[in-house]
């Protein structure tokens, strides 16, 4: 059962996930990668290249382009935006890999689904972090 605060208290409440190293992102099998950069950021490329991973789903984190900082994102707000992108949660032990530019809203995000528990999710960092690990052109 998941953590009362990981529920209930904003993102900015609760600790973020560490970027995982390039060994831990490497050795993932068939990972579910999430985006949530803006989309502002995926168009301009930010934490790349490459500017997207090829096979992810971009969901931004952010609630109407505000920033974590004013307006932190809850679980329920995140996963009603997974939803609406047409994300549909792997089984909770199956790799997942969330990510921003540099790994602070990857954190975040990471840190909501395995309060939700995914405990196989991982903060990224950024796309250019992810494919050196990966490789991935």
């Amino acid at each position: 059962q998941a953590p009362v605060c990981a529920l209930l208290c904003p993102v900015s409440s609760r600790a973020m996930v560490d970027k995982a190293t390039a060994e831990v992102l490497k050795g993932l099998e068939d990972p579910l990668v999430i985006d949530v950069r803006d989309p502002n950021e995926v168009a301009e490329g930010k934490g790349g290249p490459p500017s997207v991973i090829p096979g992810s789903v971009n969901v931004p984190l952010n609630v109407d382009g505000k920033k974590q900082s004013d307006y932190p994102t809850s679980p329920e707000e995140f996963q009603a935006k997974l939803s609406a992108a047409g994300v549909t949660l792997p089984p909770k032990e199956k790799a997942i890999i969330t990510h921003c530019g540099t790994g602070g809203r990857g954190g975040k995000a990471c840190e909501i689904l395995r309060g939700l528990g995914y405990s196989n999710c991982h903060n990224g960092g950024g796309p250019a972090h992810i494919a050196s690990a990966r490789g991935i052109a």
